[in-house]
């Protein structure tokens, strides 16, 4: 890999609380509706932890434990972007380093075009080696965007490691928007992480919203040998339908997607191809054929993109008795969950109390789709509920 060179960040002697929202008690476990139930437990494939299964009249959820003990204290009161910070475009080192004490600010050389790219890093702590958490930063913002700090905040009270890495940042120009470069970028950044010590290589989870959830898929279908599991929140899954979608809404999305692919993708052309070329339609099938967990969420009434942009990527992705209908995948991208699915939740989503509430899940293999009540929007908890179960 090429060279990577050292910056710490200013004032990282300056030792400071985190958040007050890290005070009180910590979230609790996810539990289905308060409707009676009965719940049975009996020995899991993972030594050492139980499976618990619990059913209603409607609900039947499986809650998987962590193999290793995780706490979610610093999260608590902290549910999603808007609840931490009021814009997901809010971004700087100084909030970073209030929150998360000892994050470094580091540059990281390209093993393609030996450009220097930023990113933050924190080292793991414990007498044994240690998950590493990697924070995808979104469409419009830089790697230091404040609504990665909460997973950062989760991952040093677990002395997990951190790196979010820069990929080609804004995505406004040919090298980022998911380029080979912005890929390589984020596998550099890897490369680098579990090369330091404390770091497990086989315990590699990445998540994102937005831009950042389609680099998680990017990364899970271009690279399944480097990750672990990924989590994708709204995250984009086909360049040539989300510019339409763009352009009827009036936002600088499309104007972005036309320069960066070179013209109107809606066309067959070389500028389809480029979009394609830079979209996970394209290379979602490799994902599924190597099994990589993946964790898809979306607001049923995300107004930035179709939610049937998630129903989608999850058909990719599902066993074909699994799929959804055209026609479902059609209501949900009206933002409505089909009728007759409705409520339906037959899975655990590890969403957690205070969460915005789930309207519709389901999982085939190993994935998983979560549509729940919000706009284009991530949810902090479950990802990291998820990543804690180790669902390899």
């Amino acid at each position: 890999m090429g060279a990577v060179m050292h910056r710490r960040s200013r004032g990282l002697a300056l030792l400071v609380l985190m958040l007050s929202a890290c005070a009180g008690s910590a979230i609790q476990p996810f539990e289905p509706s308060g409707r009676p139930a009965t719940t049975t437990t009996a020995p899991s494939t993972t030594a050492g932890s139980t499976r618990t299964t619990t059913t209603t009249s409607t609900v039947t959820t499986t809650t998987l434990p962590p193999l290793a003990p995780a706490t979610f204290e610093s999260l608590t009161g902290i549910h999603t972007v808007r609840n931490f910070t009021r814009r997901f475009g809010s971004r700087g080192m100084a909030r970073w380093e209030r929150s998360v004490p000892g994050v470094e600010d580091i540059r990281i050389t390209s093993t393609i075009d030996d450009a220097e790219q930023p990113a933050l890093w924190l080292a793991p702590r414990g007498d044994r080696d240690r998950p590493l958490l990697v924070i995808l930063h979104s469409w419009s913002t830089p790697y230091d965007q404040h609504a990665g700090i909460p997973f950062a905040m989760f991952a040093q009270e677990n002395g997990w490691a951190v790196i979010a890495p820069q990929f080609r940042g804004v995505n406004d120009h040919a090298e980022a928007m998911g380029s080979d470069l912005a890929v390589q970028d984020v596998v550099d950044a890897i490369d680098y992480a579990i090369a330091q010590d404390g770091v497990d290589a086989n315990r590699v989870y990445a998540v994102g919203l937005s831009g950042g959830g389609m680099m998680a898929l990017l990364l899970a279908s271009r690279h399944p040998d480097r990750v672990a599991a990924v989590a994708a929140w709204g995250g984009v899954y086909d360049l040539v339908a989300f510019y339409p979608q763009s352009r009827a809404a009036g936002s600088h999305y499309a104007w972005q997607i036309r320069r960066v692919c070179g013209g109107d993708p809606t066309v067959p052309g070389p500028a389809q191809d480029e979009c394609l070329h830079r979209s996970p339609i394209t290379y979602l099938d490799a994902a599924r054929e190597q099994g990589v967990p993946v964790y898809i969420g979306q607001g049923i009434g995300d107004t930035l993109l179709r939610p049937s942009n998630a129903a989608n990527a999850f058909n990719q992705l599902a066993d074909p008795e699994d799929r959804l209908s055209p026609e479902e995948v059609e209501q949900i991208g009206r933002r409505r969950v089909p009728e007759h699915l409705s409520g339906e939740i037959t899975i655990e989503t590890f969403f957690a109390e205070g969460d915005p509430a789930p309207v519709f899940a389901r999982q085939s293999g190993a994935v998983w789709l979560v549509l729940f009540r919000g706009n284009h929007e991530m949810v902090y908890a479950p990802a990291l509920r998820w990543f804690a179960t180790d669902p390899r």
